[in-house]
């Protein structure tokens, strides 16, 4: 082995040196380099878990608030539906409402025409029966020429009378 050593050109007080140097190198990184970047390595390390965790928290959020947006829209269309076919009802109770009004109306009037034309029929015929009267007696008188006019006006007249009535205008 000593051939080995001197061969390669080993120097056992420079490679203790060299250890020495190593370890207290070693040392120095491990304290003041390797351990903070550890830390700052698993530092990063749970803030990533802990943001992955967030989303995924944030992600289960977004579909509730989608649910419950869908149930939200679904309740308020319903709603919509139900207060559109409630006016609907409303509308078609109001439009028949109206129409019996009308229909009420439309009669009222009718009768009220019926009874003017009725009233308008009767003053007619009492104005006819005057207008007849007095063209009778005019016309009896350049007829009959031979009886005193109020016996024969009288007796004619009623006579006449009598028979516009049986007739019907």
């Amino acid at each position: 082995m000593q051939e080995f050593i001197t061969h390669f050109g080993i120097d056992w007080k420079l490679f203790l040196a060299q250890v020495v140097n190593f370890s207290v190198i070693l040392i120095v990184l491990r304290k003041f380099a390797y351990k903070p970047i550890l830390k700052m390595l698993s530092d990063r390390r749970e803030k990533i878990e802990e943001g992955i965790k967030m989303a995924a928290l944030a992600e289960k959020n977004l579909k509730e608030s989608d649910e419950m947006r869908n149930r939200t829209l679904q309740q308020a269309h319903g709603d919509a539906l139900g207060i559109v076919n409630n006016a609907e009802a409303i509308g078609k109770e109001k439009q028949d409402q109206i129409l019996k009004q009308t229909d009420v109306k439309v009669e009222g009037i009718i009768n009220d025409a019926r009874r003017v034309i009725n009233a308008e029929r009767t003053n007619m015929r009492d104005e006819v029966y005057h207008d007849a009267q007095d063209l009778v007696r005019a016309g009896l008188a350049s007829v009959i020429g031979k009886m005193s006019a109020s016996e024969r006006d009288t007796k004619l007249i009623s006579e006449a009378l009598a028979e516009l009535k049986t007739l019907k205008l």
